[in-house]
């Protein structure tokens, strides 16, 4: 029997609903992989670990950005943090940019983070259109959850600079109390992506 048009616009609107985003948490700490191997390597007072970490860092953005497994404003921000780094730290030894380069490194996250929200192309929407069918990525659910997600993530990225201005001025504290605290943001931003991830699921199984 030939469905009415309200049953029609029902199950259009509930397929749209069920789609909301999904963020492949795995996919989207694959592309933090280059600071997350920057901030272990670099751990410490030493400048050949800091070097070290520098360049391991700018080579795992140019190829992963090369194979499309890191793209968007995050990947942007890499490649203009890690060239500056490479410049400046590995090869002019700049004490200045070495004594700030956790708050320029974690606000370089949240000022791409934070310009991808201003321009309308939140970061997550990047990796979230791999789940979703290309018809649906102008639904306000799609937008609505890539907003939220990147939101969270910008948050974090806030939170983790004001954690590296108070490591430059209380630098009696103990640096694995930083990085701990440091850590312990990032695995609240995973947790969270994993979470809504998968209410987001619930929903369009349900």
């Amino acid at each position: 029997m030939p469905k009415s048009i309200a049953e029609v616009a029902l199950c259009v609107d509930f397929h749209v609903r069920s789609r909301i985003v999904t963020v492949d948490t795995i996919k989207l700490m694959l592309a933090f992989s280059p600071w997350i191997a920057f901030w272990i390597i670099s751990s410490g007072h030493s400048m050949l670990r800091l070097q070290v970490g520098i360049c391991v860092a700018a080579v795992l953005v140019a190829v992963m950005g090369l194979t499309k497994l890191h793209r968007g404003a995050i990947l942007w921000a890499g490649v203009l943090f890690f060239a500056f780094a490479l410049v400046s730290v590995a090869w002019q030894r700049d004490m200045w940019v070495i004594h700030h380069l956790g708050v320029l490194a974690s606000g370089t996250l949240f000022v791409s983070t934070l310009f991808s929200v201003f321009i309308g192309r939140p970061f997550t929407e990047d990796y979230a259109r791999e789940h979703v069918p290309a018809e649906l990525w102008d639904s306000p659910a799609f937008i609505r959850g890539c907003y939220t997600v990147t939101t969270a993530w910008g948050f974090i990225f806030l939170v983790n600079t004001m954690v590296n201005l108070a490591k430059l001025y209380h630098p009696e504290t103990s640096e694995w109390y930083y990085q701990g605290m440091e850590f312990g943001f990032v695995i609240l931003g995973i947790a969270f992506t994993t979470i809504y991830s998968r209410r987001a699921r619930r929903k369009r199984l349900g």
